[in-house]
């Protein structure tokens, strides 16, 4: 993997500040970068929150706040850090999607004010965890640490 590559969204307990902050994060990652990504934000109830993706153009819009997540935007300094996310969030690349918890996918990312950053990693849950924890949406599309 090339640097670029090593760029995830993220918008939960791997945020500055969030639980999976220090172990996975802190000393890993170049300046966190506030941003943000077409979708919606779930509570799913056991401490960390779940994203589903928006389809549609990747066209910056407005901030509809049901429209957007907010999160900060990773640079990883290495491949094994970076890949290390997948353990935490139940992904395997050679599994079904049906099967992970969550699955790692390339999106459109921008900053707060709506300049478009280039597509990035981050992870969509799963429906069939969507449907397990009954997720309520977050209507600001903000989990606070």
């Amino acid at each position: 993997m090339n640097r670029s590559d090593l760029k995830v969204f993220v918008y939960g307990t791997l945020k500055p500040g969030g639980r999976y902050w220090p172990e996975f994060c802190e000393g890993k990652v170049d300046q966190p970068l506030p941003a943000m990504l077409r979708g919606q934000l779930y509570d799913l109830h056991v401490g960390y929150p779940g994203l589903l993706l928006k389809g549609g153009d990747s066209v910056f819009t407005g901030l509809r706040r049901d429209k957007w997540v907010q999160g900060y935007l990773l640079t990883f300094k290495s491949e094994k850090d970076f890949l290390r996310l997948d353990v935490l969030e139940g992904y395997e690349p050679e599994r079904p999607h049906s099967e992970n918890e969550y699955v790692r996918l390339k999106v459109p990312c921008f900053t707060l004010d709506g300049k478009e950053l280039g597509e990035v990693w981050t992870y969509e849950m799963t429906n069939a965890t969507m449907k397990h924890h009954k997720g309520t949406l977050i209507s600001d599309g903000y989990w606070p640490v």
